[in-house]
């Protein structure tokens, strides 16, 4: 019976090299002599009915046991370079949207739908913050800007959106998307709705492997359009009634806007924290899956660490990190953070100013205390304390603490002309959360779900007055203007009064009518 299996698995091997041939994986003479000084004599390995090259590499990974399973694949070779229980399904979250925005593409490319397909939904607001009366609307999105909806701030009902726009209902593109996952050989994946939201009992969670997620991002990143979207650092986008700027939960693109162009995050509790990244340097493409980490910090370092450690390896030299601040949809070559240099290098590009937190480290001197400190950085002593993990408010001369400060950065955002189509249109949103001012009473629901709670201010931009045309000539009505709002999210220390100094010509009550404010103590800070 053994004798039996090894005559098989020598009849198979030459048909697996063809298949490896034929994907575009290794072949010899394309193997460089230091990928050879690695490991010169791999390990093909044949699970689930798919082929790929497993060839180990130590020291790539950075607190590999902070991970619950994950894989670096290296594409240029067809070859897992480190893997970590990668044939075992785990809850995926918001990773479960790749598989939406897959099946998108593929009925685009079908011709079933087109990107710039309006898509009509209803909405349901509460008409102030705290009031319990309710009201609803219809708002019109295109199919493209959904997508960039579900990709880039990874909204969940976006994704609900895109579902009952493809299919008659949710349940059938469910089964879909269950097919599809079949289809791709992602025998370990479970799919229970399309956005990643947790099930009412832990067994019906989203689920799939990194073995299964990498099949999917291969199949991915085939699409160029795909990756021009979640390459996106931050994107101006609008539906009819309203416009905002939204920064990419994969922060990695942001900060090494370069080389890393894809793909998504996730997070739920039991799932914790995962993402699927890609990335190209020197035409070298790498995919590099992590879940169930504790903190997306930590996460993002992991998943960096270990594609700098490969890309020495073989001589590409790490990753380079963003300079100038992150860019909206690709890199500005040589162009300073200037909105009229941009203007002359893209006229595509303009300059909008995002404040962020960053951390800073402060020593503590002589007679300072909690609170001193807190005010030297606009914040409150219980924030500081909640920064350090503090069990007492005492501190001593030279200790250091971590501190957050509110810091702009100016971003270069695309203009109305994404993937070469005239409409986008897209409200903000958190990772699970839909964030948007109504057009009728400016209010802002809200609906978080993930580790932080955030409060984002609209502020109303001043209106452009234009010069009356000649009398003489023959005066037509000018359409209404679109209201647009540039999208505040409120950082420690932040007051009505601070965000208006930040923002000319807006004023405290400005602010309060726009979002319906009547306790202006009201604000809640991004929680660390």
């Amino acid at each position: 019976m053994e004798v039996k299996k090894l005559i098989n698995l020598f009849r198979l091997i030459p048909v697996l090299l063809l298949l490896i041939s034929m994907a575009g994986g290794l072949a010899a003479q394309e193997v460089s002599d230091t990928l050879l000084k690695i490991n010169p004599n791999p390990v093909t390995e044949v699970k689930n009915q798919s082929v790929f090259i497993v060839d180990t590499i130590g020291d790539l990974v950075l607190r590999e046991h902070d991970i619950r399973a994950g894989l670096l694949y290296d594409a240029e070779r067809g070859a897992i370079v480190w893997q970590k229980d990668m044939y075992y399904a785990y809850p995926i979250a918001s990773l479960t949207k790749m598989m939406v925005a897959l099946i998108t593409i593929e009925d685009i490319k079908a011709g079933k739908v087109d990107w710039s397909d309006e898509v009509h939904v209803e909405r349901v607001y509460k008409k102030s913050r705290r009031s319990r009366s309710v009201y609803k609307t219809t708002e019109t999105y295109t199919l493209e800007a959904l997508v960039q909806l579900a990709m880039i701030p990874s909204n969940n009902q976006a994704c609900v959106d895109i579902a009952k726009y493809l299919s008659p209902d949710l349940e059938t593109f469910v089964k879909r998307m269950n097919e599809r996952a079949m289809g791709l050989n992602m025998r370990n994946t479970f799919y229970s709705n399309p956005s990643g939201l947790p099930a009412v009992v832990k067994e019906a969670d989203n689920s799939a492997s990194p073995h299964d997620l990498l099949l999917l991002a291969i199949e991915m990143i085939k699409y160029e359009e795909i990756l021009k979207i979640t390459s996106i650092g931050y994107a101006e986008v609008s539906n009819d009634k309203r416009t905002g700027i939204f920064r990419n939960h994969n922060h990695l693109v942001i900060n090494y806007e370069n080389d890393v162009d894809g793909l998504k995050t996730g997070y739920t509790k039991r799932a914790k924290f995962c993402l699927v990244a890609t990335a190209k340097k020197e035409g070298h493409r790498m995919i590099s899956i992590v879940l169930g980490v504790d903190g997306p910090y930590l996460r993002n370092e992991i998943v960096s660490s270990m594609l700098n450690n490969y890309y020495e390896r073989i001589g590409c030299g790490p990753m380079t990190p963003s300079s100038g601040g992150p860019v909206a949809r690709k890199r500005l070559v040589n162009a300073p953070v200037k909105e009229e240099v941009v203007a002359e290098a893209d006229s595509n590009y303009t300059y909008k100013t995002v404040w962020t937190k960053q951390r800073r480290s402060h020593t503590v001197k002589s007679g300072e205390t909690l609170s001193s400190i807190a005010q030297k950085y606009k914040s409150t002593y219980q924030q500081v304390k909640k920064w350090n993990r503090l069990s007492s408010n005492k501190i001593m001369k030279g200790q250091k603490l971590y501190v957050y400060v509110n810091v702009p950065k100016k971003v270069a955002v695309k203009n109305p002309d994404v993937l070469d189509n005239e409409d986008e249109t897209l409200p903000e949103t958190n990772d699970g959360a839909l964030q948007v001012a109504d057009s009728k009473n400016d209010s802002i629901g809200q609906d978080v779900v993930g580790p932080k709670v955030e409060q984002v201010v609209a502020i109303k931009k001043p209106a452009i007055v234009k010069k009356k045309p000649d009398p003489v000539k023959p005066q037509t009505t000018p359409a209404p203007a679109t209201k647009k709002y540039v999208y505040h999210v409120v950082q420690p220390g932040d007051t009505l009064w601070s965000i208006a100094q930040r923002y000319q010509g807006i004023s405290v009550d400005d602010l309060k009518k726009t979002n319906n404010i009547s306790n202006s103590k009201s604000l809640k800070p991004e929680l660390s």
